[in-house]
Protein backbone atom coordinates (compact mmCIF):
# COMPACT_ATOMS: atom_id res chain seq x y z
CA UNK A 1 0.00 0.00 0.00
CA UNK A 2 1.38 3.16 -0.72
CA UNK A 3 -1.60 5.45 0.65
CA UNK A 4 -2.41 6.21 4.39
CA UNK A 5 -6.05 4.91 3.61
CA UNK A 6 -7.53 1.25 2.86
CA UNK A 7 -8.07 0.05 -0.32
CA UNK A 8 -10.73 -2.70 -0.10
CA UNK A 9 -13.46 -2.17 -2.54
CA UNK A 10 -13.91 -3.91 -5.97
CA UNK A 11 -13.88 -1.74 -9.40
CA UNK A 12 -14.78 -3.24 -12.86
CA UNK A 13 -13.80 -1.37 -15.85
CA UNK A 14 -15.65 -1.92 -18.98
CA UNK A 15 -14.32 -0.93 -22.15
CA UNK A 16 -12.03 -1.77 -25.52
CA UNK A 17 -8.60 -2.99 -25.61
CA UNK A 18 -6.23 -2.78 -27.89
CA UNK A 19 -2.73 -3.64 -29.31
CA UNK A 20 -1.29 0.36 -28.85
CA UNK A 21 1.35 1.03 -31.62
CA UNK A 22 3.17 3.97 -30.75
CA UNK A 23 5.27 6.18 -33.25
CA UNK A 24 7.32 8.49 -32.29
CA UNK A 25 7.38 10.29 -35.89
CA UNK A 26 9.98 7.53 -37.42
CA UNK A 27 9.01 3.73 -38.35
CA UNK A 28 10.28 2.32 -34.85
CA UNK A 29 7.57 1.52 -33.08
CA UNK A 30 6.98 -0.03 -29.17
CA UNK A 31 4.09 -2.42 -28.45
CA UNK A 32 1.80 -1.75 -25.30
CA UNK A 33 -1.56 -3.33 -24.40
CA UNK A 34 -3.98 0.09 -24.54
CA UNK A 35 -7.29 0.95 -24.45
CA UNK A 36 -8.58 3.42 -21.77
CA UNK A 37 -9.98 1.56 -19.38
CA UNK A 38 -7.32 -1.45 -19.52
CA UNK A 39 -4.86 1.55 -19.24
CA UNK A 40 -6.43 2.21 -15.74
CA UNK A 41 -7.19 -1.15 -14.87
CA UNK A 42 -3.63 -1.63 -15.13
CA UNK A 43 -2.85 1.22 -12.58
CA UNK A 44 -5.02 0.47 -10.11
CA UNK A 45 -3.90 -3.31 -10.07
CA UNK A 46 -0.68 -1.78 -9.60
CA UNK A 47 -2.05 0.59 -6.93
CA UNK A 48 -3.51 -2.64 -4.95
CA UNK A 49 -6.60 -1.81 -5.97
CA UNK A 50 -9.41 -5.47 -6.77
CA UNK A 51 -9.64 -4.62 -10.15
CA UNK A 52 -11.41 -6.69 -12.85
CA UNK A 53 -11.54 -5.74 -16.51
CA UNK A 54 -14.34 -6.53 -18.70
CA UNK A 55 -13.83 -6.39 -22.08
CA UNK A 56 -12.67 -8.31 -25.81
CA UNK A 57 -9.79 -9.41 -27.64
CA UNK A 58 -8.52 -11.80 -30.29
CA UNK A 59 -8.06 -15.47 -29.82
CA UNK A 60 -4.41 -14.87 -31.12
CA UNK A 61 -0.61 -14.43 -29.75
CA UNK A 62 -1.09 -10.58 -29.61
CA UNK A 63 -4.55 -11.36 -26.96
CA UNK A 64 -2.27 -13.92 -25.25
CA UNK A 65 0.54 -11.04 -24.09
CA UNK A 66 -2.26 -8.87 -23.19
CA UNK A 67 -3.94 -11.50 -21.38
CA UNK A 68 -0.33 -12.49 -19.30
CA UNK A 69 0.36 -8.68 -19.09
CA UNK A 70 -3.02 -8.05 -17.16
CA UNK A 71 -2.44 -10.67 -15.09
CA UNK A 72 1.52 -9.74 -14.04
CA UNK A 73 -0.27 -6.80 -12.94
CA UNK A 74 -3.37 -7.87 -10.77
CA UNK A 75 -5.80 -7.05 -13.15
CA UNK A 76 -8.23 -9.90 -13.23
CA UNK A 77 -9.63 -10.86 -16.34
CA UNK A 78 -12.49 -13.25 -15.09
CA UNK A 79 -14.96 -11.01 -17.24
CA UNK A 80 -12.37 -10.72 -20.91
CA UNK A 81 -13.77 -12.18 -23.85
CA UNK A 82 -11.22 -14.15 -26.26
CA UNK A 83 -13.09 -13.55 -29.29
CA UNK A 84 -12.36 -17.54 -31.29
CA UNK A 85 -10.62 -17.11 -34.68
CA UNK A 86 -10.62 -13.54 -34.44
CA UNK A 87 -7.36 -10.90 -34.19
CA UNK A 88 -7.00 -8.64 -31.41
CA UNK A 89 -7.50 -4.83 -32.33
CA UNK A 90 -4.83 -2.70 -33.02
CA UNK A 91 -4.38 1.15 -32.24
CA UNK A 92 -1.58 3.14 -34.28
CA UNK A 93 -0.70 6.01 -32.06
CA UNK A 94 1.44 8.72 -33.54
CA UNK A 95 3.06 11.42 -31.48
CA UNK A 96 3.32 14.73 -32.38
CA UNK A 97 6.15 17.34 -31.03
CA UNK A 98 3.80 18.09 -27.86
CA UNK A 99 3.82 13.99 -27.21
CA UNK A 100 -0.41 14.52 -28.04
CA UNK A 101 -1.34 10.92 -30.11
CA UNK A 102 -3.59 10.53 -33.42
CA UNK A 103 -4.30 7.65 -33.62
CA UNK A 104 -5.74 4.97 -36.81
CA UNK A 105 -7.34 1.62 -35.40
CA UNK A 106 -7.78 -1.92 -37.05
CA UNK A 107 -10.54 -4.44 -35.83
CA UNK A 108 -11.40 -7.71 -36.46
CA UNK A 109 -14.32 -8.16 -34.24
CA UNK A 110 -17.14 -10.23 -34.47
CA UNK A 111 -20.68 -8.59 -35.03
CA UNK A 112 -22.22 -10.28 -32.41
CA UNK A 113 -20.31 -10.90 -29.01
CA UNK A 114 -21.04 -13.91 -27.34
CA UNK A 115 -21.18 -13.11 -23.74
CA UNK A 116 -20.25 -15.57 -21.19
CA UNK A 117 -21.06 -13.40 -17.62
CA UNK A 118 -21.38 -10.58 -16.10
CA UNK A 119 -20.35 -9.55 -12.55
CA UNK A 120 -22.40 -9.56 -10.05
CA UNK A 121 -22.51 -5.87 -8.26
CA UNK A 122 -22.83 -4.83 -5.34
CA UNK A 123 -23.57 -0.95 -3.42
CA UNK A 124 -19.66 -1.12 -2.46
CA UNK A 125 -18.26 -1.38 -6.17
CA UNK A 126 -17.22 0.91 -8.93
CA UNK A 127 -17.99 0.10 -12.11
CA UNK A 128 -15.67 2.61 -15.12
CA UNK A 129 -16.30 2.87 -18.70
CA UNK A 130 -16.41 5.31 -21.18
CA UNK A 131 -14.79 5.93 -25.07
CA UNK A 132 -17.01 5.06 -28.35
CA UNK A 133 -16.94 1.37 -27.05
CA UNK A 134 -19.34 2.78 -25.01
CA UNK A 135 -21.90 3.45 -27.56
CA UNK A 136 -21.18 1.37 -30.23
CA UNK A 137 -24.52 -0.02 -31.61
CA UNK A 138 -23.26 -3.52 -31.88
CA UNK A 139 -21.75 -3.58 -28.68
CA UNK A 140 -25.13 -2.05 -26.64
CA UNK A 141 -26.74 -5.08 -25.77
CA UNK A 142 -23.45 -6.09 -23.57
CA UNK A 143 -22.84 -2.64 -22.52
CA UNK A 144 -26.55 -2.26 -21.02
CA UNK A 145 -26.49 -5.72 -19.72
CA UNK A 146 -23.48 -4.78 -17.29
CA UNK A 147 -25.12 -1.07 -16.73
CA UNK A 148 -28.25 -2.60 -15.49
CA UNK A 149 -26.47 -5.17 -13.09
CA UNK A 150 -24.26 -1.58 -11.50
CA UNK A 151 -27.47 0.60 -11.72
CA UNK A 152 -30.05 -1.92 -9.57
CA UNK A 153 -27.08 -2.60 -7.12
CA UNK A 154 -26.80 1.09 -7.06
CA UNK A 155 -22.85 1.06 -7.53
CA UNK A 156 -21.01 4.26 -8.38
CA UNK A 157 -20.71 4.58 -12.21
CA UNK A 158 -17.86 6.65 -13.42
CA UNK A 159 -18.54 7.53 -17.15
CA UNK A 160 -15.71 9.23 -19.49
CA UNK A 161 -16.93 10.57 -22.78
CA UNK A 162 -13.30 10.35 -24.54
CA UNK A 163 -14.74 11.29 -28.29
CA UNK A 164 -12.14 10.06 -30.97
CA UNK A 165 -12.28 12.82 -33.66
CA UNK A 166 -12.22 9.48 -35.94
CA UNK A 167 -15.52 9.01 -34.46
CA UNK A 168 -17.10 12.68 -34.89
CA UNK A 169 -19.24 11.68 -37.61
CA UNK A 170 -21.29 9.52 -35.66
CA UNK A 171 -22.22 11.94 -32.77
CA UNK A 172 -25.76 12.17 -34.14
CA UNK A 173 -26.16 9.08 -34.51
CA UNK A 174 -25.44 7.97 -31.04
CA UNK A 175 -26.24 11.30 -29.31
CA UNK A 176 -29.42 8.79 -27.60
CA UNK A 177 -27.07 6.65 -26.19
CA UNK A 178 -25.00 9.21 -25.33
CA UNK A 179 -27.21 10.99 -23.07
CA UNK A 180 -28.62 7.13 -21.58
CA UNK A 181 -25.09 6.53 -20.32
CA UNK A 182 -24.95 9.95 -18.89
CA UNK A 183 -28.47 9.50 -17.16
CA UNK A 184 -27.44 6.30 -15.57
CA UNK A 185 -23.64 7.63 -14.03
CA UNK A 186 -23.21 9.20 -10.95
CA UNK A 187 -20.01 10.95 -11.90
CA UNK A 188 -19.87 12.32 -15.64
CA UNK A 189 -16.13 13.29 -16.80
CA UNK A 190 -15.46 14.72 -20.54
CA UNK A 191 -12.70 17.08 -21.76
CA UNK A 192 -13.39 20.65 -23.12
CA UNK A 193 -13.70 19.08 -26.73
CA UNK A 194 -15.53 16.24 -25.77
CA UNK A 195 -18.59 18.83 -24.49
CA UNK A 196 -17.25 20.82 -27.88
CA UNK A 197 -18.26 18.03 -29.78
CA UNK A 198 -21.11 16.42 -28.12
CA UNK A 199 -22.93 19.50 -27.44
CA UNK A 200 -21.40 22.44 -29.50
CA UNK A 201 -20.85 24.26 -26.03
CA UNK A 202 -17.58 25.75 -24.94
CA UNK A 203 -18.31 27.26 -21.18
CA UNK A 204 -17.97 24.57 -18.52
CA UNK A 205 -20.90 26.28 -16.74
CA UNK A 206 -23.15 25.47 -19.50
CA UNK A 207 -22.00 22.33 -19.92
CA UNK A 208 -23.19 21.57 -16.38
CA UNK A 209 -26.66 23.47 -16.80
CA UNK A 210 -27.02 20.73 -19.66
CA UNK A 211 -25.43 17.83 -17.63
CA UNK A 212 -27.02 18.18 -14.69
CA UNK A 213 -30.43 17.49 -15.20
CA UNK A 214 -28.97 14.20 -16.11
CA UNK A 215 -25.75 13.61 -13.81
CA UNK A 216 -25.14 15.94 -10.53
CA UNK A 217 -21.30 15.66 -10.52
CA UNK A 218 -19.62 16.88 -13.69
CA UNK A 219 -15.66 16.81 -13.90
CA UNK A 220 -14.09 19.02 -17.43
CA UNK A 221 -10.56 18.61 -18.00
CA UNK A 222 -8.84 20.64 -21.02
CA UNK A 223 -5.41 19.72 -21.31
CA UNK A 224 -2.92 21.55 -19.52
CA UNK A 225 -5.33 24.16 -18.41
CA UNK A 226 -7.53 24.15 -15.20
CA UNK A 227 -9.86 21.24 -14.33
CA UNK A 228 -13.81 22.26 -13.49
CA UNK A 229 -15.81 20.34 -10.99
CA UNK A 230 -19.47 20.75 -10.34
CA UNK A 231 -21.65 19.21 -7.44
CA UNK A 232 -24.53 20.44 -6.10
CA UNK A 233 -22.73 21.87 -3.27
CA UNK A 234 -20.10 23.72 -4.86
CA UNK A 235 -18.07 24.41 -8.34
CA UNK A 236 -14.48 24.24 -7.89
CA UNK A 237 -10.98 25.13 -10.50
CA UNK A 238 -8.17 23.02 -10.17
CA UNK A 239 -4.63 23.95 -11.76
CA UNK A 240 -2.54 21.38 -13.73
CA UNK A 241 1.32 20.55 -13.32
CA UNK A 242 3.32 22.13 -15.91
CA UNK A 243 5.55 19.35 -17.16
CA UNK A 244 7.43 18.17 -20.02
CA UNK A 245 5.60 14.90 -21.30
CA UNK A 246 6.97 12.02 -22.60
CA UNK A 247 3.48 11.04 -23.98
CA UNK A 248 0.17 11.71 -23.48
CA UNK A 249 -1.59 8.81 -24.58
CA UNK A 250 -2.47 7.57 -20.59
CA UNK A 251 -3.34 11.20 -19.22
CA UNK A 252 -6.80 11.28 -19.05
CA UNK A 253 -7.24 7.16 -18.75
CA UNK A 254 -4.97 7.98 -15.40
CA UNK A 255 -6.46 10.52 -14.21
CA UNK A 256 -9.77 8.42 -14.25
CA UNK A 257 -7.62 5.73 -12.55
CA UNK A 258 -6.55 7.98 -9.83
CA UNK A 259 -10.30 9.43 -9.33
CA UNK A 260 -11.13 6.14 -8.86
CA UNK A 261 -8.57 5.23 -6.55
CA UNK A 262 -9.29 8.46 -4.21
CA UNK A 263 -13.00 7.12 -3.99
CA UNK A 264 -12.15 3.70 -3.56
CA UNK A 265 -9.76 4.10 -0.69
CA UNK A 266 -12.90 5.87 1.17
CA UNK A 267 -16.26 4.42 2.31
CA UNK A 268 -18.15 6.81 0.64
CA UNK A 269 -21.58 5.49 -1.15
CA UNK A 270 -22.96 6.43 -4.31
CA UNK A 271 -25.77 8.15 -2.87
CA UNK A 272 -23.12 10.63 -0.78
CA UNK A 273 -21.32 11.24 -3.68
CA UNK A 274 -22.93 14.08 -4.72
CA UNK A 275 -22.45 15.43 -1.24
CA UNK A 276 -19.02 15.76 -1.05
CA UNK A 277 -17.10 18.13 1.01
CA UNK A 278 -14.37 20.34 -0.96
CA UNK A 279 -11.80 18.44 1.71
CA UNK A 280 -13.13 15.45 0.39
CA UNK A 281 -12.74 16.60 -3.19
CA UNK A 282 -9.60 17.79 -3.14
CA UNK A 283 -8.38 14.48 -1.99
CA UNK A 284 -9.73 12.18 -4.60
CA UNK A 285 -8.76 15.01 -7.19
CA UNK A 286 -5.08 15.05 -5.74
CA UNK A 287 -5.21 11.39 -6.87
CA UNK A 288 -6.36 11.49 -10.22
CA UNK A 289 -3.56 14.41 -11.07
CA UNK A 290 -0.96 12.34 -9.36
CA UNK A 291 -1.83 9.70 -11.71
CA UNK A 292 -2.37 11.41 -14.80
CA UNK A 293 1.18 13.52 -14.24
CA UNK A 294 3.13 10.33 -13.65
CA UNK A 295 1.72 8.64 -16.51
CA UNK A 296 2.62 11.94 -18.65
CA UNK A 297 6.49 11.03 -17.39
CA UNK A 298 6.36 7.60 -18.81
CA UNK A 299 6.49 6.05 -22.21
CA UNK A 300 3.89 3.51 -20.49
CA UNK A 301 0.40 3.81 -20.55
CA UNK A 302 0.47 3.66 -16.96
CA UNK A 303 1.27 4.66 -13.14
CA UNK A 304 4.49 2.31 -12.03
CA UNK A 305 2.28 2.62 -8.22
CA UNK A 306 5.33 3.45 -5.80
CA UNK A 307 3.73 6.20 -4.89
CA UNK A 308 4.83 7.54 -0.98
CA UNK A 309 2.14 8.15 1.57
CA UNK A 310 0.02 11.48 0.88
CA UNK A 311 1.00 11.62 -2.30
CA UNK A 312 -2.05 13.44 -3.94
CA UNK A 313 -1.45 16.41 -1.55
CA UNK A 314 1.15 18.26 -3.78
CA UNK A 315 -1.14 18.61 -6.56
CA UNK A 316 -3.59 20.69 -4.62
Amino acid sequence: MTDNLKNSRVVYALGETVLDLVSNGDFSLQAVPGGSVLNASVSLGRMGTAIYLISEFGDDKAGDLIENFLKYNTVKTDYCIRNIQRKTSLALAFLDKAKNASYSFYHDTPEKLQITSIPVFSKEDILLFGSFYAVKPERREFILSVLRCAVEAKSIIYYDLNIRKAHSAELDECMTTYMNNISVSTIVKGSDEDFRNIFGIKDPENVYEKIRHYCNMLIITAGGKPLHVFTPGFVKTYKIPAIRPVSTIGAGDNFNAGFIYGISTTDISSKQIENLTEAQMDRIIGCGLAFATEACLSPENYVKGNFEPDFWMKYI
